[in-house]
């Protein structure tokens, strides 16, 4: 609809209003901007757009007839850059249309008019596109743009406010970047100085501006309160990276609300979750409530005003938001301990995967007030989790929550190696082998997942829906020799821009709504050799069991360190690699990357007949492993498939060989999945196998 024919009526209103001669010679340009601002809203976005690039003259004639002047009308264009004129479209376009809108941008009234102007036009593109959007994927060849960075350099990057992107290299120096540039040459700012990995991020919008909350590997926590615009706007400022203050002690923060900060990990344990009070720094260990498994990792926190949720490992916990300020208001910094009250499993899922709490509830979920979405994934499924309050009371101990609903939303393509879900849960970035892909969540085809959890995608191929829900496919360049950064992948699903680390340092920035369309981005080629898998395990072993398990020699006295028949004690022999604390595919890779679980770990006793490989196959490894003074079992199959079952408390390795000689061993076994995620396995393999293929070519 132009503007000729979407706002005659308006004008004609309006200008009867302000005519001071008569409707017949009314002039456009007399009306007040106030007016003028009224009837923008009457306009279609494209228009007034258009109104911007022609800048045009409209004036009412005889006849009360739009007619076009050939002629700059400054008044009018003025106007569409009014302020008020965008907030008042963002509101109708977030309450009439359900627009994706970011947190970081509002309240509306402190946003720059471009700024929102930029997010009315993205939020309606973006919106379109998946309203239409039913079979066919757009597949790009080429990037919107790339930043260079050295080679195998990248291990942590993340998106704020939809404009910066916060970089983290090997040798802990931290980079910020403006995607608003024209060009990538250098970053904007450098902080150099970090301790561990990056592991956590949480950005605080307040009055004052915003604050950056990190924390790394080494249990330090980082606060930076750059002054960065925000998209569009434009400033003459230089930001930068000036440390607010640090502390140790904590690890993988999750969330911040007024003075509280909840933390995954604390006090140098990485299965300790707590809530911090920033004034007081006393804190509040969550501890597990009395029927569930201890050794769980805890993924993501929650805090609302009344209740914080916990998702771990095989639970989600409940936690009273009152009894937590309670305990920290109490004197002094430690010993502080919170059980929840309420815990339940995850129906039909042994372990979650890759959890992630929404701050908002999605539409495409009809839920009552107080609900919680989580996030999460089941093998390539992108799945969320409606966590419901059963009754409206006061009292959270009296709501009785409960998991409600699973629904199943989008699908991937193995192997994946980094997911990320919008802040609200709407759409979501997946790195996968070969592509960044951009995925959609929308109320008219996403389905509950029935209790056996079969039957979604056979219903919904047969109405010829994407089950996928892929919006965007960008190529990868290079894909058989550059291998994607596990977990470096960021999304802003409001903006639609997506971003994803390489080996080989490229930044990918994939822009699902550019304004102008881009030109190739050209790159330079890469040398003749292949990035680390994981810069955090950088310590190749020669060969892997599905490969050849043993490559040196095998004499008479073989195998070594036989304690029973088919069983040796002799890992550090045969399989030197195994132990090894930095090796890609190591026992301690397995067990933080798979199983979910710290370390340390060791592997202890192993299966003998995997040194004698048949004809057609190698036979299936097990092996008995150490962590943290617990044992278990691990099966590795020939095809990659791997099962863990846990042992009993307080069994040690001479009670396994004895129970081994006896053939009772299953009396002190647990019989329980252990597997946490199984991306680290299809991505472990798949480098693997470019790497043989590189080595022969």
């Amino acid at each position: 609809m132009s503007i000729l024919s979407s706002s005659a009526q308006a004008v004609q209103a309006l200008s009867r209003q302000h005519s001071t001669t008569g409707p017949t010679s009314a002039a456009f340009t007399n009306l007040p901007p106030e007016v003028i601002v009224r009837l923008l809203l009457y306009v279609e976005l494209k228009d007034i757009l258009n109104i911007r690039q022609v800048r045009f003259h409209l004036r009412i004639a005889s006849g009360m007839q739009l007619i076009l002047v050939p002629k700059t009308c400054k008044h009018l264009f003025t106007q569409t850059k009014n302020h008020e004129a965008w907030i008042r479209i963002a509101k109708s376009l977030i309450k009439d249309k359900g627009v994706v809108w970011p947190t970081w941008a509002l309240p509306l009234t402190a946003m720059p008019a471009s700024t929102i102007e930029d997010l009315v036009v993205r939020a309606t593109r973006l919106s379109s596109l998946v309203n239409t959007h039913d079979w066919e994927i757009e597949e790009r060849k080429s990037f919107e743009a790339v930043i260079q960075r050295p080679w195998d350099s990248p291990i942590w990057l993340d998106l704020v406010r939809g404009r910066w992107l916060l970089l983290q290299l090997v040798g802990f120096t931290m980079e910020l970047w403006d995607l608003d540039a024209a060009e990538f040459a250098h970053p904007i700012a450098t902080y150099v100085g970090l301790e561990g990995v990056i592991n956590g991020v949480v950005y605080v919008e307040g009055t004052n501006g915003l604050e950056i909350i990190l924390s790394t590997t080494s249990f330090q926590v980082y606060k930076f309160a750059p002054d960065l615009p925000y998209r569009r706007e434009v400033r003459a400022v230089k930001p930068v990276l000036s440390l607010l203050e640090s502390f140790q002690g904590y690890s993988s923060v999750k969330a911040r609300r007024g003075d509280l900060v909840a933390f995954a990990e604390s006090a140098g344990d990485r299965l300790r979750a707590c809530i911090m009070d920033e004034n007081t720094r006393s804190n509040a260990e969550l501890t597990f409530g009395s029927q569930v498994m201890k050794s769980q990792r805890t993924f993501d926190i929650l805090i609302q005003d009344g209740v914080v949720f916990v998702a771990r490992h095989r639970n989600l916990e409940l936690y009273l938001s009152r009894d937590i300020k309670r305990v920290l208001s109490t004197e002094g910094t430690t010993g502080h301990s919170i059980a929840p009250f309420q815990s339940f499993s995850y129906p039909n899922i042994a372990l979650i995967h890759n959890p992630q709490f929404h701050s908002t509830i999605p539409v495409y979920f009809d839920a009552p007030g107080g609900s919680v979405a989580l996030a999460h994934f089941v093998d390539d499924e992108w799945q969320a989790i409606l966590v419901t309050p059963q009754a409206d009371l006061s009292d959270p101990t009296q709501r009785g929550y409960k998991i409600d609903k699973i629904f199943a939303i989008g699908s991937g393509i193995d192997p994946i190696y980094g997911i990320r879900a919008g802040e609200n849960g709407y759409r979501l970035a997946m790195l996968c082998h070969g592509r960044l892909t951009l995925h959609y969540g929308r109320p008219s085809d996403t389905r509950e997942v029935p209790d056996n959890g079969e039957g979604y995608l056979t219903e919904a191929m047969e109405r010829g829906i994407d089950t996928s829900h892929t919006l965007v496919d960008w190529e990868l360049p290079d894909f058989e020799v550059d291998f994607p950064r596990p977990g470096c992948v960021a999304i802003d699903e409001a903006v639609g821009i997506c971003v994803a680390a390489m080996g080989s340092g490229r930044i990918w920035i994939g822009d699902a709504v550019p304004r102008v369309k881009p030109e190739r981005v050209d790159v330079t080629p890469l040398p003749k050799k292949m990035s680390l898998p994981d810069p955090q395990w950088p310590e190749l072993p020669p060969s892997y069991y599905w490969d050849k398990f043993y490559s040196g020699p095998l004499s008479k006295s073989d195998p070594i360190g036989e304690v029973v028949p088919g069983w040796s004690t002799a890992v550090d022999h045969y399989w030197p690699w195994r132990n090894n604390p930095k090796a890609y595919g190591g026992i301690l890779w397995f067990v933080e990357n798979i199983m979910g679980l710290p370390g340390p770990a060791t592997s202890l006793l192993f299966s003998t007949n995997a040194l004698f490989e048949s004809e057609r196959r190698i036979l299936d490894l097990q092996e008995y492993v150490e962590i943290g003074g617990k044992l278990f079992w691990v099966l590795t199959t020939d095809d990659g498939w791997v099962e863990v079952m846990r042992l009993v408390d307080g069994t040690t390795i001479d009670d396994v060989i004895t129970g081994l000689r006896q053939g009772r061993i299953r009396y002190i076994t647990i019989g329980e999945e252990l597997i946490s995620d199984y991306m680290p396995i299809e991505q472990h393999r798949t480098w693997y196998r470019m790497f043989k293929r590189f080595q022969e070519t």
